[in-house]
């Protein structure tokens, strides 16, 4: 209003001194136009404008003055209105949200190592099973012979450094135990110990293609005959020691106790007819020598009774096998320790692969891009290329995500700048952080394409989303923010009910992006319903 009122004064007072020249530089005008051409006109202007001031003051001042209770309620703060979310019913779930960068697999160049066979094959030569360009290589194949022995081709990121044989530890067998399970050779859950099961399920990957593994050498197979001759020697010490157990625990039969016990009888029986002699002999006044002589038979006959009566002892009393049980064990322990020498050489004697016997490449199948060898050559260098075939996406996961993951689980990957969207399932997961190009700490996670055909987006970066948990069927849900905990623990959630609010109580399930599965426990809780998630002033 105030702003009002002045323009129109300042108007009034301008259109009262618009003066319109022409080119005689005299004030001209439409008829009847006022001409402030005296001082007596701008007297009647300035009284006009005070006159209207007079007129419409009072009001205009009167409207902007307000009583302090009008400015106290103007002061406080709307009622706060309620923010509401509708419940809804769909499926919910977690997964781990990563980027990954889509490449080709590396090309693999199969070089010729000198750990072939057991050795004894002097200068290497190419021998047979030459690949043609363009065949297709699965795991398992030969993809060529040298000097009479196969080259394998198997799927793992570890290069083969070493040559594997029993007894051996670490990833390189795990991932050879993989392989050779992929084959169904090795049934069992793959570990990183190369024990018999490795060595068998080898022996059998390499007779299947035609080949005798490679055995024990004729070193190893004369300490392999020691330790079983050991072995031998020992089991029969153990039995002869045993016997002689058994035969002194043997209790005395009944024939050996009536033999003792009679033994008893006639040495008492001596006793008695040697001292009737003597009483004869003193009644018929023997001499003294007879008497002596008689004294000894006496003597003689007790003893005999004292042998015959301990004889008759020792064969009824528990026999003392102490020394006969020291024996057994004795030759009992030298059987485990040959048995374990045996053993733990056995283990170290098994099947084995030379390094230059299998290669790893990442992913197969693989194809055959050149051969630089033919037949007889003495191969120097790569002796066959395998071509990548397949897009891979190359990712990473901290150690908490790997141990949500594991090979064969579905992949989402999308990229929204080029409106590209496909499915894959993970294809390897790293044993140990920071290889195969992974970050310090970070564990490499590939992921192969399921039905797509994405080599002209090789080197595009794109979102991979790794479902984890989800909701077996569509369940309600509502956003987090609905939740309320009472002191007791129990978990609420506000519906609205007209202008009222009911106070349901529910189970919570899973929760994911934001929002959580619900069950109501006490109270209808349904699709479309509204709860309270906040409140706006």
């Amino acid at each position: 209003m105030s702003r009002s009122l002045g323009r129109f004064i300042r108007s009034t007072f301008h259109y009262a001194t618009i003066r319109r020249h022409g080119n005689d530089g005299e004030p001209v005008g439409p008829p009847g136009l006022l001409r402030p051409t005296g001082g007596r006109r701008r007297w009647v202007v300035w009284l006009s404008a005070l006159a209207l001031v007079a007129a419409v003051g009072p009001g205009w001042i009167g409207r902007d003055i307000r009583s302090p209770d009008e400015l106290a309620r103007r002061a406080q703060a709307p009622p706060p209105s309620r923010i509401t979310a509708e419940v809804e019913r769909r499926q919910l779930s977690t997964s781990v949200v990563i980027r990954g960068d889509v490449r080709f697999d590396q090309a693999t160049e199969v070089t010729v190592d000198g750990d072939i066979g057991d050795r004894s094959a002097g200068a290497l030569v190419v021998t047979g099973r030459i690949p043609r360009p363009g065949t297709r290589l699965a795991e398992g194949a030969v993809v060529v012979e040298v000097s009479g022995r196969p080259i394998f081709v198997l799927q793992g990121a570890l290069p083969m450094y070493r040559p594997l044989r029993p007894g051996a530890t670490g990833t390189d067998v795990r991932q050879l135990e993989l392989a050779l399970g992929r084959l169904g050779l090795f049934p069992h859950r793959p570990d990183d110990i190369y024990d018999g099961r490795t060595a068998d399920a080898v022996a059998e990957l390499f007779r299947n293609a035609g080949y005798e593994p490679v055995e024990r050498s004729s070193e190893e197979r004369q300490l392999m005959g020691a330790a079983e001759t050991h072995l031998l020697a020992a089991r029969s010490g153990m039995r002869e020691a045993e016997a002689r157990l058994a035969e002194a625990r043997r209790p005395p039969s009944r024939s050996q106790i009536l033999a003792a016990e009679g033994g008893v009888d006639e040495a008492r029986r001596s006793i008695e007819v040697a001292i009737a002699r003597r009483a004869e002999a003193v009644a018929a006044g023997a001499p003294a020598s007879e008497l002596a002589a008689l004294d000894g038979e006496i003597a003689a006959a007790r003893n005999r009774l004292a042998v015959a009566e301990s004889e008759l002892v020792e064969l009824i009393s528990p026999a003392d096998t102490r020394a006969q049980t020291r024996a057994v064990q004795d030759a009992r322990a030298e059987v485990d320790a040959a048995s374990s020498a045996l053993t733990a050489l056995s283990r170290t004697l098994g099947a084995r692969v030379p390094r230059g016997e299998v290669i790893f490449a990442p992913s197969l199948p693989r194809v055959v891009d050149k051969v630089h060898v033919g037949l007889g050559d003495q191969p120097q260098g790569p002796v066959v290329s395998l071509a990548a075939t397949r897009v891979m996406i190359d990712a990473a996961v901290s150690k908490e995500e790997r141990s949500l993951l594991k090979v064969g689980s579905p992949a989402r990957l999308d990229d929204q700048a080029s409106a590209v969207a496909f499915a894959g399932k993970v294809f390897a997961i790293a044993e140990t952080p920071g290889t195969e190009g992974a970050p310090p700490g970070a564990y490499r996670v590939r992921i192969a394409p399921e039905d797509a055909d994405l080599g002209d987006l090789s080197g595009l970066n794109v979102r991979v989303t790794l479902p984890v948990r989800s909701t077996a069927d569509d369940v309600l849900v509502v956003p987090v923010a609905a939740l309320a905990t009472n002191a007791a623990g129990a978990v609420s959630v506000q519906v609205e009910a007209g202008d009222a609010l009911e106070e349901v109580l529910v189970g919570v399930g899973l929760a994911a992006d934001g929002f959580v599965e619900v069950e109501p426990l006490r109270g209808g809780l349904s699709q479309g319903d509204f709860v309270v998630v906040g409140h706006r002033r």
